[in-house]
C-alpha cells in the first residue's frame, strides 16, 4: 500500500488499530475508499479478530466515515470480535449518538482503554 493519506494501521496481538492521521472531513474522495479497502485487505491477511478506531485527529466526520466503521464492524463481528472507538471529539460523540452508533460500539477515552475493552 502506498503512503497512507487518511489512516494508519497497526496490529497489537489479535487487534488491528486504525488511526485517523488528519482532517478528513466528509471523506468524499474516492482515494479514501481505496485506502480503506486496502487496509481491510490487510486486516483480512492478518486475520485480526478485534478492531480499535482512534479518531483523535478528527474534530468531525461524515456519513462515509460512519459507513466505513460499519463495514469494519461487520468484518470483525463475523469473526466473533469486537470494535471500540477512542479519542473521539465532542462533535464526533454527538455524530455517533445521533446515528445511534454509540449503542453499538464502546466509545472510550484512549487507545489503552479501547484495547482493554475489545480484549475483555
Amino acid at each position: 500500500m502506498s503512503k497512507p493519506k487518511y489512516f494508519t494501521v497497526e496490529q497489537s496481538s489479535d487487534t488491528v488499530i486504525f488511526s485517523a492521521i488528519g482532517s478528513i472531513g466528509g471523506l468524499v474522495e474516492d482515494a479514501a475508499r481505496t485506502e480503506w479497502d486496502a487496509m481491510l485487505t490487510q486486516v483480512d491477511a492478518a486475520n485480526a479478530t478485534n478492531a480499535v478506531i482512534d479518531l483523535g485527529a478528527l474534530d468531525y466526520f461524515g456519513s462515509i466515515m460512519l459507513e466505513l466503521l460499519v463495514v469494519l464492524w461487520k468484518r470483525v463481528s463475523a469473526r466473533g470480535g469486537k470494535l471500540a472507538l477512542c479519542n473521539v471529539s465532542p462533535v464526533g460523540i454527538e455524530i455517533l449518538h445521533t446515528a445511534k452508533f454509540d449503542t453499538l460500539w464502546p466509545i472510550v477515552g484512549d487507545r489503552d482503554e479501547a484495547l482493554e475493552v475489545v480484549k475483555g
